[in-house]
């Protein structure tokens, strides 16, 4: 395999087909499995600018390839690359310890082809990175490294000063060398997702190295970026305007055209696939979202498409909505169903706001309006997860199979560079970590997810938050089963999955200091890579009745790479 930079996906852990590891439902509620092999976005990004300026560039998900098949062998597909650098992403820190046991073998196998990291993550701890990892000699900061990386490659590949390069970190003479995040776009018009790469890349390499994650043929979906930054505080989310700006050195938020948005809507539509709109289009000026409503409307667009909304928009933006988009989901997350909990942590408004937009999207024609709620937040007790709980049967009752609500543990971190992470026990929080090693030895040394829980908060323990978490799961599941959105059937499977997760941690406490789980224990816990613990996986597949055309789309543009007539 020959590229000049081979961009490798991580897993979460990287040895964990090697150890009885109880995940829990640390995913339930995104598309990857426990494993997180969903890489970011910003690799396809990474690729198309390189390419562009001649540069061959090869997108692995070694994550991907590990989860597929037990006799993969990392080390020795490594060992055959050959390129001029590696780049390791360490975006979300649940990475962490993927990410550094990619890049020791990495530089094990390659001792002269240097390692780069970036990402969120990474950029938060890259005096760490540089400092404790020897294996990684470039870290490349903030949220918009597509430049900084062009400028690397050629620094790399023709040598160069590296001090000149912006955003970059590395080592010289010893020390720690830091140059100014000075990168920073205003805007995303040079910005470029190329849709179409990772085809290429499978026809080119005749492989599935590029998928984004496991289920992704069977239930695609795709994402268009409207922003870089955030206007929110959100206390917990290391994307939040206080995070980026000390992360990243942004203080505004960097936009994308909206004509730029659509394109990239269209392109996916040419896929047949249900595309997530990242950003709340009611938020940062009602213009922007309204424009590319308008747009949306012009070209008719009829795959679906799924907006997330941070706070409840005006009711007329909701009309515009519906006038504008044939098929659409909403996401919100209140996060909690308790009004001051939702207002410690940065979510600010009421339920009865709440409800009225749920009434608006309704009457608008949303076919699907998903809200999650989330157990360990600061401030959160179980009388407040109760309170929750008794709101999402009320709306259960009133919108019925349309209104789908989710509840989920947050873990298994703080987000670094989040209010919480900086100031936790201000914001009700207890940090069992706080540098990078600190977050890796969580995942090395744990077998449980309660193990891997880097917080407690100051009214729940890590055993409050696992139990609530179960009972949580348990109690809404049933509400959805009377009302008819679970089938028994999968009402068992749930209830079964979380008597066995409870049994296993209470299996693995006892028996922590005298080795081991056995194998039998091992193949339970295996099972719940490939399910979700406490929801149904089809709640969250917009792509039904888009299949056959989905996969008709791909066929014929693998038609085309041969017969470009056609």
């Amino acid at each position: 395999m020959k590229a000049d930079l081979i961009l490798l996906h991580p897993p979460s852990i990287f040895d964990f087909r090697e150890r009885p590891i109880l995940w829990g439902p640390i995913n339930d509620l995104i598309p990857s499995t426990p494993v997180f092999e969903m890489y970011p976005i910003g690799f396809v990004s990474l690729a198309s600018t390189l390419e562009e300026q001649g540069y061959r560039v090869r997108i692995v998900n070694l994550a991907l390839r590990m989860l597929n098949s037990k006799s993969f062998d990392p080390e020795r597909y490594i060992k055959k690359m050959r390129a001029e650098a590696f780049g390791i992403d360490l975006h979300w820190l649940p990475h962490v310890h993927g990410a550094v046991g990619v890049a020791r073998l990495c530089k094990r196998l390659h001792e002269d082809v240097p390692v780069i990291m970036g990402g969120l993550s990474a950029s938060y701890f890259h005096r760490e990175i540089l400092s404790s990892i020897p294996e990684v000699d470039y870290v490349l900061r903030g949220d918009s490294t597509e430049l900084p990386m062009v400028q690397l490659m050629d620094a790399i590949s023709r040598g160069g000063e590296l001090s000149r390069i912006p955003n970059l970190s590395y080592r010289e003479d010893s020390r720690i060398r830091e140059n100014p995040l000075s990168y920073v776009p205003d805007n995303l018009d040079d910005f470029h997702l190329d849709y179409d790469y990772m085809f290429r890349s499978i026809i080119r390499t005749r492989s599935l190295d590029a998928l984004p994650f496991y289920e992704f043929l069977e239930r695609p979906i795709m994402a268009v970026l409207t922003r870089k930054g955030c206007e929110s505080d959100c206390i917990a989310c290391g994307g939040s305007a206080y995070a980026y700006a000390r992360v990243c050195n942004r203080h505004r938020v960097a936009f994308r055209k909206p004509e730029m948005v659509v394109e990239d809507i269209l392109k996916i539509q040419e896929f047949n696939s249900p595309a997530f709109i990242l950003g709340d289009l009611a938020i940062g000026g009602e213009s922007y979202g309204r424009r590319i409503l308008e747009l949306l409307r012009k070209e008719r667009v009829d795959i679906p498409l799924v907006f997330e909304f941070f706070a409840p928009p005006p009711r007329g933006f909701i009309r515009e909505l519906s006038r504008s988009v044939g098929d659409f989901t909403i996401e919100m997350s209140p996060e909690s169903g308790d009004p001051e909990v939702r207002a410690r942590i940065g979510r600010n408004y009421s339920n009865a706001e709440l409800e009225r937009m749920l009434r608006s999207a309704f009457e608008a024609g949303c076919r699907q309006f998903d809200l999650y709620f989330m157990i360990g937040l600061g401030g959160q007790t179980r009388e407040s997860v109760d309170f929750t709980l008794e709101l999402a049967r009320r709306l259960v009752e009133r919108y019925g199979g349309r209104l789908i609500p989710f509840i989920s543990p947050y873990a298994p971190f703080l987000d670094p560079g989040s209010i919480a992470f900086e100031n936790p026990e201000m914001h009700g929080f207890v940090r069992y970590a706080s540098s990078l090693m600190d977050h890796y030895a969580l995942l090395d040394e744990g077998l449980t997810w309660k193990d891997f829980l880097s917080y407690r908060t100051t009214h729940l323990s890590r055993d409050d938050i696992v139990n609530l978490s179960y009972d949580s799961a348990l109690k809404l599941a049933r509400i959805k089963a009377e009302a008819g959105l679970l089938s028994h059937e999968k009402l068992a499977e749930i209830e079964k999955g979380i008597a066995v997760s409870r049994e296993m941690i209470q299996l693995v406490d006892r028996h922590r200091r005298r080795g081991t789980l056995g194998e039998e224990q091992v193949n339970e816990s295996l099972y719940e890579l490939r399910e979700r613990l406490m929801i149904d996986r089809r709640e969250l597949d917009w792509s039904q009745g888009l299949r056959v055309r989905w996969m008709l789309s791909i066929f014929a543009k693998f038609l085309r790479s041969f017969l470009p007539r056609l």
